[in-house]
């Protein structure tokens, strides 16, 4: 009998605090699938909230901050924000992305490929609101 890889199974440094099980297990709601979709497809890899709640037009504000509360305590979302200077009244200052050990549990088990999902973010039609709210740069667009 021959014995599984079992290092498919070994989480990698990258997932370290993160746990495997219960960060899929989340996904097993629709709409959490469908903000970790957004946020993967997304030009610049990190969508503010405005922007979730625009690709995401079925889903409350609040049921929105509700799921990103959760995405964030199983480690697949981190929230990043930039400096305020700069920025006109009512752009977007805190951006939600995947984090490393995320796209590293993603990349290991062939889940949320950017280039599918940017195809799919690139068709849809979005609002002179929405393409300066994509615009505003993103901590790291800087480096």
């Amino acid at each position: 009998m021959s014995r599984p890889d079992s290092t498919r199974f070994r989480p990698s440094e990258k997932m370290t605090g993160l746990n495997p099980i219960t960060a899929l297990g989340s996904l097993d709601d629709t709409t959490r699938a469908n903000i970790i979709g957004t946020i993967v497809g997304h030009p610049k890899g990190a969508p503010s909230k405005k922007e979730l709640e625009y690709y995401n037009p079925s889903v409350a504000a609040s049921t929105l901050t509700d799921h990103l509360s959760r995405l964030k305590k199983v480690g697949l979302v981190e929230v990043v924000e930039r400096d305020r200077e700069g920025l006109q009244r009512g752009q977007p200052y805190r951006f939600f992305q995947l984090t490393d050990a995320a796209r590293d549990l993603f990349d290991r088990n062939n889940l949320f490929e950017p280039d599918a999902y940017r195809a799919m973010f690139a068709e849809v039609e979005k609002t002179d609101e929405i393409e300066a709210a994509e615009a505003v740069d993103r901590p790291g667009d800087q480096d």
